[in-house]
């Protein structure tokens, strides 16, 4: 009766404690807003390890059940996001990265709805893809190693760029309602001069002022390799010629969104890191260029004389390299 009375104890203690633990473990950062998804992948982690331990020493059967149980725990933690094949962030298996996911548009480092040019030769890696015209409407890209889709490339592509602009869609369907950290609304200047972002969504929505980028951009991740940032406009982006994007401890352009509703212009010189999705054209200006992807959801794509580079999957965090889902 009495060893009943203190296994029965230590299960209803279990809830309480993990409480206590999710009270005290709470995030001691103020750079990072909530909404990351860090501190609650670690908390669903530790739910799930408490699970492990509750049955221990209350015999066979019961000490398989609550590992079981927290297995069960880990798994649903670790797929969480797994929505679809694009936009709701995946958490992989640390559960750790709620971030937003490209899906099928992860391999072109441009993707227009009309077309793309470019005035001089622009080397991309990456492919190139309009999703409602032919291959003719993508010009100026006649390296070898250049890659095009359009509405007339043969099966089974002849829906790649279809697809993969449906999954941008996606993406800002998951972008959109997020709920800022940081508003920068009708702020003076916007994003000029020198300023430093945190991770999480930067809102900048305006009725009148279109958004500047001058001087120098820095996202600051704080040593967080799954740490995500989301610029959002409702009007246009410019970025001033000369004007950078700096990746700091640890950000990574695969981590990076800009996410504004008309147009975006890159202007001469710049060095611009993360995944641009703009609601009209994407103009970039002679010798600047993009770690990331351009991807223009209702216009052309305007490249002259610059460099696009798609991040790769890697192991070990760079500029160019991704460490989490992309």
């Amino acid at each position: 009766m009495n060893a009943h009375l203190v296994s029965a104890l230590r299960f209803t203690a279990f809830p309480a404690a993990a409480l206590l633990a999710v009270a005290c473990g709470g995030s001691d950062s103020t750079t990072l807003p909530a909404g990351t998804g860090a501190n609650a992948g670690e908390t669903g982690e530790s739910a799930a390890g408490a699970s492990s331990h509750a049955g221990s020493g209350n015999g066979d059967t019961g000490g398989d059940t609550a590992n079981n149980a927290g297995a069960a725990g880990a798994n649903d933690t670790a797929n969480a996001g797994n929505t679809g094949s694009a936009g709701a962030g995946d958490a992989g298996e640390s559960g750790l990265y709620l971030g937003p996911t490209v899906g099928t548009a992860k391999s072109f480092a441009a993707l227009a709805y009309s077309a793309i040019t470019t005035a001089n030769i622009s080397p991309v890696t990456g492919e190139l893809g309009v999703s409602a015209g032919a291959m003719s409407k993508i010009t100026g890209f006649d390296a070898a190693t250049d890659t095009k889709y359009g509405t007339d490339s043969l099966a089974p592509n002849s829906q790649r760029t279809i697809l993969a602009q449906e999954d941008v869609t996606a993406l800002v369907g998951n972008i959109d309602p997020r709920a800022c950290d940081v508003d920068l609304t009708n702020v003076l200047g916007g994003l000029t001069g020198d300023i430093t972002l945190h991770p999480g969504v930067t809102c900048m929505n305006s009725f009148s002022a279109d958004v500047l980028l001058n001087g120098h951009v820095t996202l600051d991740a704080g040593g967080d390799p799954n740490a995500f940032f989301i610029i959002r406009s409702n009007l246009t982006l410019t970025a001033a010629d000369a004007a950078q994007v700096v990746l700091s401890n640890g950000a990574q352009a695969c981590g990076v969104f800009w996410r504004v509703k008309k147009q975006v212009t890159i202007g001469k010189t710049v060095k611009f890191y993360g995944t641009v999705i703009a609601g009209t054209a994407i103009v970039m200006k002679s010798a600047s260029t993009l770690v990331g992807r351009a991807l223009a959801q209702t216009a052309g794509v305007m490249l002259d004389a610059n460099a696009i580079t798609i991040p790769v999957d890697a192991s070990t965090g760079s500029p160019g390299a991704c460490t989490h889902v992309q």
